[in-house]
């Protein structure tokens, strides 16, 4: 995904609305359904149009946010949304003004205003292209699917295949290569949904000794291909319970991948790293782990790794785990933990792609999200992030923000509340703050202090004795270097939340 590229005027979001949860062994008593927010980044108020389309490419349903300020956000949710009936569709917002906009996935019913766990969400993009790679596939990983959502994001017809391809984990093949598996023929603006759940032909077989764990089991990588019309695509990973979502990639990557947050043994969080490498050379790289605040060691952790060339390889560091990059400094059982940021150098050149998925344990509500790398050359001087939560009816959000360079920047942060949910509507107020080695957080969570927030304790966002906000955010730097962001929401008061993942997790949208 170019989730983080400049953001044009036409958007395209790629949305699951109304559907259950498919899977004998994953099971809830409510479908799913969808919400968005959607941003103007323009500097004029401007008309945002959505139009909802069948996977025959014929249009469903449509609606009008009339009148939408500059810097302004609009929150839709589909289960109030009377005219759209129930089903799969996918999605186009356009305006005259730049947009941004991310999709929130939770169950639901329609009428209400109730979300339930598990959450998850992704970033709309603005454009698609002939190949994205897929660095996380899975079929029966030990619980865990995934399923690809992918829509034809151009005016003419798109002929989809999808080629597999297994990683190798502890000197095992975890999987079958197979390849110009169909998609099927995607109209103009519509999505079709492909689940590795029940596609048994990636499957590994006849392994024996050690890897024989891994029969009837998938773990690796995909590249959808397109031969017609650009696309875009979604991957939903799922086990019960928990709910992953992360943006394919449209590009071939680059040399310098950043990320602004990694866990392990983080008070029951923890996450995984997947390196994908799109390209037909084996790419030598060196991945850079650097502790932030409350770290403990905080000496910087170098590792180097081969990613082979169409293939992906996984950096694993949850509970049980055994050897990883971390796992030396960082060892399961102990009062060592690591929260910090993490850089990924191709010291051949060839460029990648990677994602972060990031877990607790059930102790910690079985809370799971996931994020995209971002290139060195995607950092920016902006930032937008469609969606930020303060004291909202349960709901906040965690800010991370991360320079590419690792040296520090001082940054200007512009929060604007919507017009319809929050205490205080309609309204903008800057903060001026600085990175530390690189990082700064931003949490807006009931724990929070005054210097760990800006919105939580200020009182100009406070009205009738409550706080509560819902709005948008946008980062620029005063002085230093270009920086990435991703946003962790989450609620503590949703239905099922403290048993289930009631996190959402998305890349923040950098803005030439």
């Amino acid at each position: 995904m170019k989730a983080r590229k400049s953001v044009v005027v036409l958007s395209v979001i790629l949305a699951i609305l109304i559907t259950t949860v498919a899977g004998a062994q994953i099971t809830y008593e409510k479908p799913t359904i969808t919400s968005y927010q959607v941003v103007n980044l323009g500097t004029n108020a401007s008309t945002i149009n959505a139009d909802y389309y069948k996977s025959d490419g014929t249009k469903a349903f449509s609606n009008t946010f009339a009148n939408v300020p500059a810097k302004g956000v609009v929150t839709v949710q589909q289960a109030l949304e009377s005219g759209l009936p129930s089903g799969q569709f996918s999605a186009v917002l356009s305006a005259s003004e730049p947009l941004a906009a991310i999709v929130n996935q939770q169950l639901g019913d329609s009428g209400s205003g109730t979300s339930t766990a598990p959450f998850s969400s992704y970033g709309a993009i603005s454009s698609g292209s002939k190949e994205v790679t897929i660095p996380i596939i899975m079929h029966n990983w030990f619980g865990y699917h995934t399923e690809l959502f992918i829509q034809n994001v151009s005016g003419t017809p798109a002929t989809v295949t999808i080629d597999y391809k297994p990683t190798s984990l502890n000197g095992c093949t975890t999987g079958t290569a197979t390849s110009n598996n169909s998609a099927g023929t995607l109209p103009a603006s519509s999505a079709t949904s492909v689940s590795q759940r029940n596609t048994t032909a990636i499957a590994a077989t006849g392994l024996t000794g050690g890897c024989n764990a891994f029969n009837a089991r998938f773990l690796g990588a995909a590249t959808v291909k397109s031969t017609g019309g650009d696309i875009a695509v979604v991957v939903n990973q799922y086990v019960q319970d928990k709910l992953f979502t992360y943006n394919g990639f449209s590009s071939t990557g680059g040399t310098t991948v950043v990320f602004p947050a990694y866990l392990r043994n983080w008070y029951n969080y923890y996450a995984s790293l997947t390196i994908a490498n799109p390209g037909g050379t084996d790419a030598q790289v060196t991945v850079t782990y650097t502790p932030a605040a409350g770290s403990n060691p905080t000496a910087a952790i170098t590792a180097n790794h081969t990613v082979p060339a169409g293939k992906s390889i996984t950096v694993y560091d949850g509970p049980g785990t055994g050897a990883s990059d971390l796992s030396t400094a960082y060892p399961n059982g102990s009062n060592n933990r690591f929260f910090g940021s993490v850089k990924i150098v191709s010291n051949n050149s060839v460029p990648v792609v990677a994602v972060v998925n990031q877990e607790a344990t059930a102790a910690a509500g079985n809370q799971a999200g996931a994020y995209n790398g971002a290139t060195s050359t995607e950092g920016t001087k902006k930032i937008s992030v469609p969606l930020i939560q303060s004291d909202f009816y349960g709901y906040y959000t965690s800010l991370t923000i991360a320079t590419v360079d690792g040296t520090d920047a001082n940054l200007k942060i512009t929060y604007t509340s919507d017009g319809t949910y929050s205490a205080v509507k309609n309204t903008s107020k800057e903060y001026t703050i600085s990175t530390t080695n690189g990082v700064l957080n931003r949490y807006e969570g009931p724990t929070a202090s005054a210097a760990l927030s800006d919105i939580l304790d200020d009182a100009a966002w406070k009205s009738g004795g409550t706080g509560r906000f819902i709005g948008s955010a946008v980062i620029e730097v005063v002085s230093g270097s270009n920086i990435v962001a991703f946003v962790n929401s989450e609620s503590n008061s949703a239905p099922q939340a403290s048993t289930r993942d009631s996190l959402y997790s998305f890349n923040a949208f950098n803005v030439q």
